[in-house]
């Protein structure tokens, strides 16, 4: 089979068939000279639809999305989506990240849109730093448009893609996406020190994004810890727990000291991961599955919220009714550490907002909040102020736990509120 063309970005487009529904590839991955050449030509494409989860880069189709040529649905607003989303333009479709290969054949997807390195001599080109639901749209999809990046690593897992997969190259014209960690602060670090003392030896780590799982690998990265493993999302300051000891560079695929389904970072990361055995890039259909990841022995997950209240729900999503984020992995990872022998699902938040207004425990979440985490699954909530203990607990201990770490400004209204909720249903 001949080679695909190698087509400028705007012939490339108009590939795409008649009301075409598209998936764009995410994270670092983000296939932004496709994208914007979607966005200048979507008024020409028949009714075209773009599913993503969350991207990186400048958004450039959203200008089309405004002017109502190109219909816009992710589940994972993020950046410039967040604005598009609340001002109803972009449409948020609530999805745990291991229900999306699924959906993509629920929404008929037809096309997808990735970036991938040069092809090697024997056609093998790699979608490097992702693979979580990309690797679905590509099987899936009657054409998939890839544009070619020499600094796209090779990476390890589900990644490869042979070129007589591909309709038409492109010559990415735009810098590879990159992800760059949030600051560490003294809350993040009190936080992360509380974590620490909860792992067991040899733990499967997962980390969400944020301040808090920075400081949680900068205390991993000098402590003595050793013989971790890393599952669902890699960062720059990972490679420093292989410098450090803590991950071994000889746990090697099949199972590699890092399985992720996506590689979040910069050069550093993906330098390190270019055809690095000690990292893996597996789809979500793997890497997301609560009933895989439960198999697992000593799953931790770690992850953030928006808010918690006095029966132990999380919201991770919405701020005062507005779509800040989406579910992503995060209720996989907890049901996975919920289910793993020897596992611990832990909810890290600071306990005020930060303007330091608000408590971010709260005595019950408000009507136009979210559930994304339900009260029977955390094990743990952790704040700068300390540990609460969820798993097993009553109504009313839970309650007063949850109360006992909020910020002492709030804790008083908290211990009082904490009456009503152990009545409550």
């Amino acid at each position: 089979m001949p080679p695909p063309s190698t087509l400028p970005p705007e012939k490339a487009v108009r590939l795409l068939p008649e009301n075409a529904h598209i998936v764009g590839a995410p994270g670092c991955g983000t296939p932004e000279t496709l994208l914007r050449a979607l966005g200048e030509t979507a008024d020409l494409l028949h009714a075209p639809t773009l599913y993503s989860g969350l991207q990186l880069g400048g958004y450039p189709f959203l200008d089309a999305v405004r002017q109502g040529h190109l219909r816009y649905l992710t589940w994972h607003p993020y950046g410039p989506a967040r604005r598009s989303v609340a001002a109803g333009f972009g449409e948020y479709v609530p999805t745990r990240a291991s229900a999306v290969p699924g959906l993509l054949d629920h929404w008929n997807t037809d096309a997808a849109l990735v970036r991938v390195s040069p092809p090697d001599r024997n056609g093998y080109c790699s979608l490097g730093p992702s693979a979580s639901y990309v690797r679905a749209a590509v099987t899936r999809a009657r054409v998939v448009l890839a544009e070619v990046d020499p600094l796209v690593p090779r990476t390890y897992g589900d990644t490869t893609l042979h070129v007589s997969e591909i309709t038409a190259l492109v010559e990415a014209d735009t810098p590879m996406c990159e992800f760059h960690e949030a600051a560490r602060d003294e809350v993040s670090d009190r936080i992360a020190a509380h974590v620490l003392d909860l792992l067991p030896e040899r733990p499967v780590l997962q980390f969400g994004l944020g301040s808090i799982p920075e400081s949680l690998i900068h205390g991993l990265a000098h402590s003595d810890l050793r013989g971790a493993q890393v599952i669902g999302m890699a960062t720059d300051a990972m490679v420093a727990l292989f410098e450090r000891g803590v991950l071994s560079p000889l746990s090697v695929m099949p199972s590699p000291a890092i399985s992720a389904v996506e590689l979040m970072g910069t050069r550093i990361l993906m330098d390190f991961a270019d055809r690095n055995p000690a990292i893996g890039v597996f789809d979500s259909r793997t890497g997301h599955t609560p009933r895989y990841l439960g198999g697992l022995p000593g799953v931790v997950s770690v992850n953030s919220a928006v808010e918690v209240d006095l029966f132990g729900q999380v919201n991770s999503e919405t701020v005062r009714g507005v779509q800040v984020s989406g579910i992503g992995g995060s209720i996989d990872f907890v049901e996975g550490a919920y289910g793993s022998p020897g596992g611990l699902s832990v909810i890290a938040i600071g306990s005020r907002t930060a303007d330091g207004r608000h408590s971010r425990i709260v005595p019950a979440l408000a009507s136009d909040a979210v559930v994304t985490v339900p009260r029977h699954t955390p094990d743990v909530v952790v704040t700068e102020y300390g540990v609460a203990w969820l798993r097993g607990r009553t109504r009313a201990e839970r309650a007063e736990s949850l109360a006992s770490v909020a910020h002492p400004d709030h804790r008083a209204g908290l211990m009082s509120a904490s009456g009503a909720v152990t009545t409550a249903k």
